[in-house]
Order: C-alpha cells, then structure tokens, then sequence
C-alpha cells in the first residue's frame, strides 16, 4: 500500500489504536493524537467475542486477552435480597462462543492495543486534538490545539461519540444523536463490604439496572443503566443524579453508592446512538462511534470498532492506497452491519431495562430459556455474535 503523504488518526480509543495497528503493518507512519493525557482508565466490563475477537486473532492479540483473568465462575440474576433466580456457568457461554470470549475491562482491551502499536513505533500523541481542518481537495489541513499545524493525506476521525472531526465536518452532534432513553454510570471501588463470590450479580427494578462484577484484589466494579427523560448533567452532579435514580434500590445498588468515595462516577453518559447519512467526506472519513454508536446495550461496540479499522485499513491497500474507492467498499460492507445492530439495541433497550409494567415471572422465564445450553448459541448468534469478516479477509 502507498497513501501519498501522511495519516492522522483521531482519537487514542479502540478503533483508533486498532487502525494504527493495521496501517503501519501495512508499511504507514500514522500519527494518532488523543485529547486525553493518558490512555482512559474509566470504561465498564463487557463481553468480546465476535468480530472484535476475529480481528484480535488476526492481529496476533488474543494470547493476551485470554491471560487476562478476573475471579468470575457464573452470571448472576439475583433479587432483592440478593438470593440468585438465574445462574450461568461462564464456561457455558464460552462454549457457545466455541471458546472465543473473555469477560474484560475496556481499559483492558486499550492497553493490549496501546502496547502493539507502540511496539510497532507508531507516533501517539496524547494531549492533543484537532481544533480545525479543511479539506484541500489533494490533502487536509489541520490545526492542532497547542498551535502546531500540519498536512495530511487523510483523516480519520475516531474520536468517539462525541467527534470533534464529525463536529467540524458534518455538523453539530444533534443531527445524528439518537437517545434511547437511558443512562449508564460505571464506578470501581472497595469490595470488601458488598461480597459477591465469583459472580457477575445483576439486579433488576422498574427503570434501573445494576451489575457487580468481581474484578480482584478486593476490588468491585459496578455499572448502572437506567431510564430517565433526556437532561443536561454537569459533570459535577452525574454521581448525585445517579445517586438519586437508585435511591430506595434493592441488593446492594444504593449502599455501593452511598460508599462510594470518588466525587464523579468513572464514566457516565446517556445511551445515545450515532446514526449519519455518510461516513466520508473527501479525504476525512469516520469510524468506531464517531460513525455508527450502538451504545453498550449491544454489547458490540468495540467488536464493531475493531471490524471497521481492520476493513479500513484492508481496503487502502486493496486499492493502493486511493481513498475514493477505499472509502466507498468500507461504507459499503460496514454500513448495514452497524445499521442492523443498531436496530437491534434499540429494541433491546426497550426490554432491557424494565417497566413498570414488566412481569417479573415472565422475565425470569425468559431469561432461563435463553441461557439454557441447547438455546444459548442460537441466541447469542441472533444477537450478532458472528464475525461479520469474511474467511478470506485476511
């Protein structure tokens, strides 16, 4: 592959990492700058299996991932009192996923990737972002944040649900912005006091979520979803809302709260999708949740991510680099996959947090019958967990 002049990535996050990756082991010098001064500690667990795990693998990551160990032996839906209705083996879902899944941190999952690219000499550069650019025609120019200035064949904006590269090339954030209807809020803390075995515990009310995960060293890690109407949070005030819409909450939601010493939540934000029209323009294109947000309700966001550098980067070189027809097969083969996931969680999250109307039996029952080891891959693969990479894409 041959791009004519210099590649910036914005955004140090999981799709930006993983396109670094893959471009300089296709023989480019990409510069990645990220807001941040460091990479991120804040995220929540999730599950990674699917495409996320087939572009690992072909990256040479997953020896990585699977030497990740945290002390959880079962998924637990527990009730008010914290006595389980529901328990399922880890190794039962990892099974259904044909031994492809590790449960991990998104911090986790950063620095496999921080660490590869930095193996590799790529240039990240944190502290920094993009405050202007304009698209020339046969390169963009960017202005930086500390002064500094430069020109580059391309641009790819990873830089999150919230994109500064979207911002200044498509338009203002509201356009694209899809709320549904909920909030998510993660903390990490002292465990000692709120045992829960080895056990990821969830705990389900009218309008509120909460999951406990066990993550080691007497340490808990704990994320909240929760349904409220759409407002503006300050940041200085997400841990008293938080705090309010679990108040009265059974099992441990409320006292994990109340004891909770930091002065914000690790990570807080609405469940909010990202829907646009086009991914590229001229020579700047998108990526990760700057393009095609699903929220973690869909658990595939940073499968997605990964899927969407791999194909980028797969395409450049298919093309030699020409970033008219590269742009065009990314968007092409990507686009309905996101679309359709996207769809996906947005029923999903109508269900997955329930209503006061919800029948408490009727959850339970369904809950049972999609962890039962005879349906659990049939419903795993419906809820997207096929590699959406091709045999051959390599």
């Amino acid at each position: 592959m041959a791009i004519d002049g210099r590649v910036l990535i914005s955004g140090a996050g999981i799709a930006g990492l993983t396109l670094a990756i893959c471009l300089k082991e296709y023989g480019e010098n990409p510069v990645v700058v990220e807001r941040s001064a460091a990479l991120p500690e804040d995220g929540y667990m999730m599950d990674f299996f699917g495409s996320g795990w087939d572009v690992a693998e072909r990256l040479g990551l997953t020896e990585k991932l699977r030497a990740l160990r945290y002390p959880i032996d079962k998924l637990q839906f527990v009730n008010a009192d914290g006595k389980p209705y529901a328990s399922v083996p880890i190794a039962r879902i990892a099974r259904a996923l044909d031994g492809k899944y590790v449960y991990l941190r998104r911090p986790d999952l950063l620095r496999i990737l921080y660490e590869r690219a930095d193996s590799l000499g790529v240039d990240v550069r944190f502290g920094t972002h993009i405050e202007d650019l304009q698209d020339e025609g046969a390169h963009v120019n960017v202005t930086f944040n500390d002064g500094g200035a430069g020109e580059f064949s391309l641009v790819f904006g990873a830089d999150g649900v919230h994109s500064e590269v979207r911002r200044l090339m498509f338009g203002d954030e509201s356009q694209f912005a899809r709320f549904l209807g909920a909030y998510v809020a993660a903390l990490h803390l002292d465990a000692h006091d709120f045992p829960v075995g080895r056990a990821v515990q969830i705990h389900e009310e009218p309008n509120r979520v909460a999951a406990f995960y066990p993550v080691g060293d007497g340490k808990l890690e704990a994320t909240f979803v929760f349904r409220l109407e759409e407002v503006d949070v300050p940041r200085e005030q997400q841990l008293a809302f938080v705090r309010r819409a679990y108040k009265g909450a059974g099992w441990i939601g409320e006292a994990l709260l109340d004891k909770y010493q930091g002065g914000e939540p690790l990570y807080f934000d609405t469940l909010t999708q990202i829907a646009i029209p086009r991914w590229s323009r001229g020579r700047v294109t998108l990526l990760g949740d700057a393009c095609g947000c699903l929220t973690l309700l869909a658990g595939q966001g940073s499968h997605m991510a990964m899927a969407g550098a791999y194909v980028i980067a797969r395409e450049l070189q298919r093309y030699d680099g020409n970033h008219v027809p590269a742009f065009r097969a990314y968007e092409t083969m990507l686009k309905p996959a996101v679309a359709a996931r996207q769809e996906d969680a947005a029923t999903f999250a109508k269900v997955f947090i329930p209503t006061a109307e919800s029948k408490p039996w009727l959850r339970r029952f369904v809950i049972g019958a999609v962890f039962n080891p005879i349906v659990l891959p049939y419903a795993l693969k419906a809820f997207g967990s096929n590699t959406i990479l091709d045999d051959d894409d390599v």
